[in-house]
């Protein structure tokens, strides 16, 4: 990084790089303290060495009691939103469950409509973080959902 003049103090240095706010991934700070200007995505990640990484995720679990619901938004893009119940044994030899909300977008929306609750489903998907209330939640963005019969889980545990 070439070094910025600071407005307050007057230095002409190289600034620190500090994480950003908003939709801004970093800013540049004099060692005063002082913002100096809003750095692009490129920069950060050749300065910080920063790698791609990937999202994507694999769940499988049952339709949650509240069953699918379908809605229409934009031109007609179709969104499916319901709970997997994704049920794991822990440590303790015990049943614990993760109720993860998840949302089917496009075609596979009026399709994963039909799904009843307590439904077996593969998703496949990315995380993504969407605001709630005054809080953030984590939600399975899905682009392909697979309804299965239990003996077909049943046999895969055998084999």
């Amino acid at each position: 990084m070439t070094p910025l003049p600071c407005p307050s103090c007057g230095a002409i240095d190289t600034p620190r790089i500090e994480p950003g706010t908003g939709p801004h991934v970093a800013k540049a700070v004099c060692h005063c303290g002082r913002f100096l200007k809003w750095l692009p995505r490129v920069l950060v990640q050749k300065e910080l060495g920063m790698h791609p990484s990937v999202n994507r995720c694999i769940l499988l679990g049952q339709v949650g009691k509240g069953g699918v619901e379908v809605s229409y938004h934009g031109q007609g893009t179709g969104k499916a939103a319901f709970t997997l119940v994704v049920s794991e044994l822990g440590n303790d030899g015990r049943e614990h469950q993760l109720w993860q909300p998840v949302e089917i977008w496009g075609k596979q929306a009026a399709a994963a409509g039909e799904l009843d609750p307590g439904a077996l489903v593969l998703v496949e998907g990315k995380l993504r973080r969407q605001k709630k209330g005054e809080g953030w939640e984590t939600v399975v963005s899905g682009w392909d959902y697979t309804p299965l019969q239990p003996a077909v889980v049943a046999t895969a545990r055998t084999n």
